[in-house]
C-alpha cells in the first residue's frame, strides 16, 4: 500500500469517525500510519495535504511537531532559555555518560512530554482531529505508546500519529486483551 492508498483509507476513517458511521478498534479514535522512515519528507507533505483536505470540509484540523513540543519540555526541564538548549544538552552530555543521561531523560520526558501536548489539545472539541508529526525526534526517550497511553480518556479528538518505523512490535498484533504491557489501542495503517 503506497501512500495514495494510505491516505484514501485514514481519510475514510477519520471521517467516518467524525459522521459517527465507523468505531475505531477498542472505541479509541487514535490512528498510527507506519511509514518507512526514509519517507518522512513526502510524509510530512501527505499528512499536510490531508488535514488541508479535511479544513476544507469543514472539520478542524491541528497538526502539532512532536520534535517542537521536545524541544518545549526539555527548555522547561532544564530551565534554560531557547537558545541556549543545544549548550545545555553537550553540557550534560560531557557531564554524564550517554546512555546515563538517556536514562534520565527517559524516566521524567514522557509524563512531562504527554502534559505539554495535553496543554495544547485539552480544549479541541470533539469534532476535531490532531496530526501529530515528526514523532521519530522521541526516539529513543519517548516511545509513542507511552504518549497516547497518557491521553487517552483526556483529550476528545481523534489523534492521527505519523510513526516512522518499519516495525511495531509483536504487541500491536496481539488481541487488547492479551496485552500486559504497552499501549497500542486504537488502529494502525501501514504504508508498504
Amino acid at each position: 500500500m503506497g501512500w495514495l492508498e494510505v491516505m484514501r483509507k485514514l481519510e475514510d476513517k477519520v471521517t467516518a469517525t467524525l459522521r459517527g458511521r465507523y468505531h475505531p478498534l477498542d472505541g479509541v479514535p487514535f490512528f498510527r500510519v507506519q511509514y518507512p522512515p526514509q519517507q518522512e519528507h513526502k510524509a510530512l507533505l501527505e499528512f499536510h495535504s490531508l488535514a488541508q483536505r479535511l479544513r476544507q470540509a469543514g472539520w478542524r484540523v491541528e497538526s502539532i511537531s512532536l520534535a517542537e513540543v521536545l524541544r518545549e519540555t526539555l527548555i522547561e526541564m532544564l530551565n534554560c532559555p531557547s537558545k541556549k538548549l543545544r549548550e545545555r544538552l553537550e553540557e550534560l552530555e560531557t557531564e554524564r555518560e550517554r546512555h546515563e543521561l538517556q536514562t534520565i531523560l527517559s524516566e521524567h520526558l514522557p509524563e512531562r512530554l504527554a502534559e505539554k501536548l495535553f496543554e495544547k489539545l485539552r480544549e479541541l472539541p470533539q469534532n476535531s482531529i490532531v496530526v501529530l508529526l515528526r514523532t521519530g525526534a522521541l526516539f529513543p526517550f519517548v516511545r509513542p505508546s507511552a504518549l497516547l497511553s497518557r491521553l487517552e480518556g483526556r483529550i476528545n479528538c481523534i489523534v492521527i500519529l505519523a510513526y516512522p518505523g518499519r516495525t511495531l512490535g509483536k504487541l500491536l498484533e496481539a488481541s487488547p486483551a492479551s496485552l500486559h504491557s504497552g499501549y497500542y489501542r486504537g488502529e494502525t495503517i501501514c504504508w508498504e
